[in-house]
């Protein structure tokens, strides 16, 4: 018992040690924020963090690939993952032509299976990280990781790009991040 006692402590205090650690780098700083409605009832609530160590990028598109986002969406309304990635492929048919989309048609692909359905309070994030790719992650659970610039600023288009889903919570959430940016 008395060494049951000891493994307790030591485990806790290793615990306690851990969270004093620094933070990790590449800390994100909140740009922007939008609950997306339909009438009068939120379906989304959209975070929009950036690296505040970065420069902004010389042409002032979010979606440059040496830029640092992640895009964090809390869900009010249950969705299938089938529904993600109809929608998806759909915004990106709608916005894009078939030549620019073909490159990417298999990193598309991978990205939309990595959909897993929602419930209310169930969260997605995008992180872009320059050198390291674009992961989805699923309540912290990372899903997967597209590796290709390219058609990782494809796939971010849904949200901050030509084929966003919500052009108005695209376009105020730019605003707020060339807000913040000043």
């Amino acid at each position: 018992m008395l060494a049951n006692n000891f493994r307790l402590r030591w485990c806790l205090l290793a615990l306690c040690g851990l969270l004093a650690l620094p933070a990790a780098a590449n800390q994100w700083t909140l740009a922007a924020e939008e609950t997306y409605k339909l009438l009068w009832k939120p379906l989304t609530h959209t975070r929009l963090e950036v690296d505040p160590k970065q420069a902004l990028p010389d042409d002032g598109d979010i979606l440059d690939p040496d830029y640092a986002k992640r895009i964090t969406i809390t869900y009010e309304v249950s969705v299938s993952a089938e529904r993600f990635a109809k929608m998806t492929r759909e915004a990106l048919e709608d916005n894009f032509d078939d030549s620019e989309l073909s490159p990417h048609r298999q990193h598309i692909d991978a990205f939309c299976s990595w959909f897993l359905p929602v419930e209310k309070g169930d969260r997605y994030s995008l992180s872009w990280r320059p050198n390291s790719g674009l992961t989805l992650a699923y309540n912290d659970t990372e899903l997967g990781t597209l590796e290709d610039a390219d058609a990782s600023a494809v796939v971010l288009s849904v949200w901050l790009g030509r084929a966003a889903v919500s052009e108005s919570q695209r376009d105020d959430m730019l605003q707020q991040w060339r807000n913040m940016a000043r």
